[in-house]
């Protein structure tokens, strides 16, 4: 994470992370002289916040360096019978931009991480056989090593699963299907629907047992505290990709081509 860091300025850092970097200076500055703002009030919000966003902004980036292993891991069962990887140089986007860096994927990722929040205390809750409350995720006021381990673990599981899709999306790696001609993306839906809807799913279960205005607090407070690690997370993915995209693409087993398009029709030719 500090390579990838040191790669670029400390101006073009900021620039690309700047959202996150406002987000985390107003949360600091509200919570520590304003009032409690993310679970935090006083002198403690100024290392509290600032230990919380750089524990998940560690946890969400250091996955990255596993994407080698799981496209080799993921590649024996796309390149199956018929169909295979190939990268469609047409396709191929990893620049950062700001929507896609700094509203879409963000919001994937909290949506995501919501949906595994509320699959968890569901599970727990079917466990004990007792009501388990949104207070079970919000932050205590003091350390719990299960929560804590809870939390990193669905940071991680983040990580990975979206680290993925955004992979095989930015490199314009698709799946050719040989008999048919078709040329499909892989995962267009699980990567953006089923985070942003099913995860929105889980917020609007907070409604059922708080008032509407509380339940619209913690929605906003769980999201400011996420945005920023989410941000860094999914910027320093792309910086990654264009560093390792020759290795990425090696492990996918995925064959360079272009999409040559004669009218109506699209054909495969070798890039």
């Amino acid at each position: 994470m500090v390579e990838l860091l040191r790669k670029k300025p400390i101006k073009e850092n900021i620039g690309e992370m700047g959202p996150a970097l406002a987000i985390l200076l107003a949360t600091l500055v509200i919570s520590t002289f304003i009032t409690e703002f993310t679970f935090t009030f006083g002198a403690q919000a100024l290392w509290k916040t600032l230990l919380r966003f750089l524990r998940l902004s560690l946890f969400l980036t250091l996955p990255l360096f596993l994407l080698p292993s799981i496209c080799s891991l993921v590649e024996g069962f796309l390149n199956r019978g018929n169909r295979h990887l190939i990268q469609v140089q047409e396709d191929r986007d990893t620049a950062i931009r700001a929507l896609k860096n700094w509203v879409i994927r963000p919001f994937q990722g909290i949506g995501l991480s919501m949906l595994l929040a509320t699959r968890l205390l569901s599970l727990l809750q079917l466990y004990t056989g007792s009501s388990i409350t949104v207070q079970a995720i919000l932050p205590p006021g003091q350390f719990n090593a299960g929560r804590f381990f809870s939390a990193m673990a669905i940071a991680v599981m983040v990580s990975l699963l979206l680290s993925l899709l955004w992979t095989l999306d930015d490199l314009g790696v698709r799946h050719y299907n040989r008999k048919t001609g078709e040329v499909r993306m892989i995962g267009k839906y699980v990567g953006l629907l089923l985070p942003t809807l099913f995860g929105f799913y889980g917020i609007i279960s907070l409604f059922e047992s708080n008032t509407r205005l509380l339940a619209v607090q913690y929605i906003t407070q769980m999201t400011v505290v996420l945005y920023p690690p989410f941000v860094v997370f999914n910027v320093m993915h792309s910086r990654y990709l264009k560093s390792r995209e020759e290795v990425l693409v090696k492990r996918l087993k995925a064959a360079p081509v272009t999409i040559l398009m004669d009218g109506q029709e699209a054909t495969i030719s070798k890039a």
